[in-house]
């Protein structure tokens, strides 16, 4: 332990400073709570100055302790990329452990999924994120070994003010060799309908594979009011990699890089797609009732038919 205190003596933050940054503690600075505690927010103050951050305070009762806090500092201290959450300073005294990370504004990916506001170039650019972040610890890092995070889900995923996505809470990850795609792992972490489908496939991986097999799979990412205008080569090309993820059998998986690749096509055929609703997003915005369409196509169809602005002018004529 000793000489992993003095790896890590520059990322030590006194408890002096985080009581300062969070008021000591004050519940009107909680941003957020989980497994491991309460996450406050407040200013750290740094050599370039004041950095917003984010504190999440060890709660013993959690069940989380040593092992898991070491972990993490060695991890994110270790590892950097921009699709990982960056480990700013940590606090170990007078009973107290805390983790001090970079300030994500936007929070975690668990509190939009259900967002109408969110488009749904943003929802694959999240998933791209996620997917580039796994890819890099999942890479060789130069000592044959790789990286699993071992409880990848929506609340570890947070989103920073330009809604770029950062894994988060790498508290246990399991390092294994580079050279092998499987390997065996005796102790099962993670939370139920996240963990590995083959050690526990709960409902949704089950409902999943059913609305793909079906052709239906926009029931589940179309939920309520929830309408986006998409691509549908960019739809069919997110959902075929995201059932690849479902399949029981691990050899059957596509790999990390597979994953960002196919993500990367979904992306360029939705490029099109946003070019003409930023061109015609003014007329969309101001039509009563508002216009109902799951394509650019559609789209145009109901353009060409005429709508009704704010202001009583009718739009005809629509031509590409």
């Amino acid at each position: 332990m000793d000489s992993i205190m003095k790896e890590f003596e520059h990322l030590v933050v006194k408890l002096e400073e985080v009581k300062s940054a969070t008021e000591n503690f004050n519940d009107t600075k909680i941003i957020g709570k989980g497994g491991f505690g309460n996450v406050y927010e407040g200013e750290l103050s740094q050599s370039r100055g004041k950095t917003k951050a984010a504190f999440k305070r060890l709660d013993r009762k959690h069940g989380q302790g040593n092992p898991q806090f070491w972990k993490e500092v060695m991890m994110l201290s270790r590892y950097s990329h921009e699709n990982l959450i960056s480990l700013l300073g940590y606090c170990n005294e007078g009973g107290e452990m805390i983790l001090v990370y970079e300030h994500a504004s936007n929070g975690s990916l668990d509190r939009h999924l259900s967002s109408t506001t969110l488009t749904w170039t943003q929802r694959i650019k999240i998933c791209h994120d996620a997917a580039k972040g796994l890819c890099y610890l999942h890479e060789d890092k130069g000592n044959h070994h790789r990286i699993l995070h071992r409880d990848i889900k929506s609340s570890n995923i947070l989103l920073d003010e330009n809604w770029k996505a950062k894994i988060s809470d790498m508290g246990l990850v399991k390092v294994g060799p580079a050279h092998q795609y499987t390997f065996l792992i005796t102790d099962i972490v993670g939370t139920l309908g996240y963990i590995d489908p083959i050690n526990h496939s709960g409902n949704i991986v089950h409902i999943w594979k059913q609305r793909y097999e079906e052709n239906k799979l926009d029931e589940i990412i179309f939920k309520d009011d929830l309408v986006q205008a998409l691509d549908q080569s960019s739809l069919e090309m997110f959902s075929k990699i995201a059932f690849q993820c479902l399949q029981e059998s691990r050899e059957k998986r596509p790999k990390m890089s597979d994953v960002v690749e196919k993500l990367e096509i979904a992306l360029k055929s939705q490029e099109p797609v946003d070019l003409i609703l930023k061109e015609h997003e003014e007329i969309v915005k101001a039509v009563v009732p508002p216009l109902i369409y799951r394509s650019v196509e559609e789209l145009k169809v109901l353009l060409s038919k005429g709508v009704i602005l704010n202001g009583g002018k009718k739009v005809i004529n629509y031509s590409a």
